[in-house]
């Protein structure tokens, strides 16, 4: 073995004993630090018994998968220890909400559902997991996840009990789910950053914007081309509430921009774009929904346009005191999720959990955090 990599499994004890601290039997412990380095180390597919094999050289992969399956160590405190630890390293910029598509093969494993998704053009089987991610200089590292679970999973007492979802565990949409995780990031790591995200394909997305305004929490969130699935939430001063939200959006062309009180910005082309890039700052009304529990807020809407003056991509920001160029250098942090979801994938095992329960599902995710988190920052 080269000094280089005694060099790095000792840097990686020493990760392992401060992150795995809150598990409370030594056993945990010691299995956490194999399965860390198995998800680091191993090459191709980083299954149970793979690690097991290549990281102690024994067959000691029952023992490492009742660790990730059945032990019952608390995830939660894990990653509240991961996003304290991260932040020590780098200050985050941003929180950024995604989603991550795991394709499965059957239909016993947790959560798994045919689905279309968007972002493939096409059904796939797979689960589909909910991310925070803390966006620091070198990288998007998830700390909090959540797993979509549907009423076939939630309301069959059979599918429940083989997959050992908890009884707490219920339906919520994926906005409530994006509000508890990003509620949770504030309790564990304290300095709050502006929330980023892609909400294109986001049902309830106007209750997840509504919500975060009304916690006075900093966003940066692309919205859908005709903010239909916004409803009621940006329009210009002086229409009807009746009036779509694409009525906003119509009036930001490069003709309109009276009519909200607009005003053009052209900066530096977005990656892989050879035009400039030019934007149009309109400021908008929140309304949100009947429940909202302050009066509507202004807001700003920020839209690209094409070379022609078409509006392409929009985005919606309470961050009225930055200037636009600060809040698009925000929104590109979004597009990076792509590239560290990449990572999770072909270098750290996220498509490789075999096992079918809810809390290894969480187990298993909290890892492939940590191994990524230490292959950026330690």
């Amino acid at each position: 073995m080269s000094p280089g990599a005694v060099a790095t499994r000792d840097a990686l004890s020493v990760f392992a004993g401060d992150l795995f601290s809150s598990m409370p039997r030594v056993d945990q412990r010691r299995w956490a630090e194999v399965y860390l380095r198995g998800l680091l180390l191993v090459e191709g597919k980083k299954s149970v018994r793979r690690i097991s094999e290549d990281i102690l050289s024994l067959p000691a992969h029952q023992s490492l998968q009742q660790f990730i399956n059945q032990s019952p160590w608390e995830w939660d405190r894990v990653r509240a220890d991961l996003a304290r630890y991260i932040g020590s390293v780098e200050r985050p910029q941003a929180w950024v909400v995604s989603r991550a598509a795991i394709p499965k093969r059957g239909e016993r494993s947790v959560g798994v559902e045919r689905r279309f998704l968007h972002e493939a053009g096409r059904v796939v089987n797979c689960q589909v997991g909910l991310i925070v991610s803390l966006a620091v200089p070198s990288a998007n590292i998830p700390v909090n996840w959540r797993l979509l679970l549907s009423g076939r999973w939630l309301n069959d007492p059979d599918l429940r009990a083989s997959a050992y979802i908890p009884e707490g565990v219920g339906s919520r949409p994926e906005w409530a789910g994006f509000i508890e995780m990003l509620d949770e990031l504030g309790s564990w790591h304290g300095t709050r950053a502006p929330v980023v995200g892609d909400l294109r394909q986001l049902r309830g997305a106007e209750r997840l914007v509504t919500e975060l305004d009304e916690r006075e929490t900093g966003f940066v969130l692309e919205v859908d081309r005709s903010l239909e699935s916004l409803s009621g939430l940006p329009r210009p001063r002086g229409t009807r509430p009746s009036h779509p939200a694409r009525e906003a959006l119509r009036c930001c062309t490069a003709s309109g921009l009276g009519q909200l009180g607009g005003r053009g910005w052209q900066g530096s082309p977005a990656e892989g774009s050879r035009s400039q890039l030019k934007v149009v700052s309109s400021m908008v009304d929140l309304l949100g929904g009947p429940g909202r529990r302050t009066a509507p807020r202004r807001v700003r809407l920020l839209t690209e346009l094409s070379p022609a003056g078409t509006p392409t991509r929009f985005w919606l920001t309470n961050l009225t005191g930055h200037r636009i160029d600060e809040a698009l250098a925000l929104s590109r942090l979004a597009e990076r999720s792509k590239g560290s979801l990449r990572a999770l994938e072909e270098r750290f095992g996220l498509r490789d959990f075999e096992g079918r329960s809810f809390r290894g599902w969480h187990h298993h995710m909290t890892m492939v955090s940590a191994a990524y988190a230490f292959d950026r920052l330690a």
